[in-house]
């Protein structure tokens, strides 16, 4: 297994920083989330090949690998002329990632879970019109269910992946959105057998928070330092056990920026005596 860090954290600092960072807490691999100022989401490539090569470079002489990259746009919005550019910007995030040396994209659904069918509909057909360019460039992409989204659970996500009928486009399994996931933490390991990449965090069940007025509809959800939250941990090591799981552990924590650092070492930590690992 490798650990990962998403130093998303560092937003407010120089994009090479997270390299820096990444390197300076331990880590050996990095997987490098969304930024206005890099890869944005929702938006054109902001990154010129100058920069995204720059980044690349400071990476290999950290000594840190870039093992994903996050590529998310509206690719499954029921708007055709949304769905239309967000396929093109898709294409500048695969051509991105690849400049960056890294085959691997992860991403979101990134739908309306109030229109579920037109959604889906969408995102089978953007996917169609990516799959020449991800065969062509050797790209594979990790799709995650998420918290307001089209599909919001393990089950359906992997039978939505099963759906497209290409190796190109995989699981991944995001820890802190557990309460959302439908069932157990074993349960959706399980059905998601086969799945090489999992997000790493912390999170509290959504009926602690309460929300004002209490007919707001969102999905309350965390991504805490390791031990914070509610997650049984044990239960996540034992599950991943189960199924041979030798993949991709990112740590992805938000919301404490001031702490990116400290937060960044004491995770690695936390990962390394969970699983009997080193960065």
């Amino acid at each position: 297994m490798k650990i990962a860090l998403d130093p998303a954290m560092m937003q407010g600092r120089p994009v090479v920083e997270a390299v820096r960072a990444t390197a300076d807490a331990g880590y050996r691999h990095l997987e490098m989330g969304n930024r206005d100022d890099f890869i944005p989401a929702f938006k054109p490539m902001h990154a010129s090949p100058a920069e995204l090569r720059g980044f690349r470079d400071a990476a290999a002489t950290a000594g840190v690998e870039i093992a994903s990259v996050a590529v998310i746009q509206a690719w499954s919005s029921p708007d055709e002329d949304v769905r239309k550019q967000a396929v093109e910007w898709w294409k500048d995030g695969i051509a991105a990632a690849v400049e960056l040396g890294c085959r691997r994209i992860n991403t979101e659904l990134s739908g309306h879970p109030e229109q579920p069918d037109a959604c889906r509909a969408a995102f089978l057909r953007s996917f169609e019109e990516l799959l020449p360019v991800l065969e062509r460039e050797d790209v594979e992409l990790i799709v995650e269910p998420h918290p307001w989204d089209f599909i919001e659970t393990t089950v359906a996500a992997v039978d939505l992946v099963k759906e497209a009928g290409s190796a190109r486009l995989r699981y991944l399994h995001c820890v802190p959105h557990t309460y959302y996931l439908g069932g157990g933490i074993t349960e959706q390991v399980e059905y998601a057998r086969g799945f090489d990449h999992v997000h790493l965090a912390d999170a509290f069940r959504p009926e602690r928070t309460i929300v004002n007025p209490p007919t707001v509809t969102c999905r309350v959800h965390q991504h805490f330092d390791l031990g914070r939250g509610e997650i049984d941990w044990a239960e996540v090591r034992q599950a991943l056990e189960s199924v041979g799981f030798d993949g991709i552990l990112t740590v992805q924590i938000f919301g404490w920026d001031d702490q990116a650092e400290q937060s960044f070492k004491s995770n690695l930590s936390a990962v390394e005596r969970l699983f009997g690992l080193s960065g």
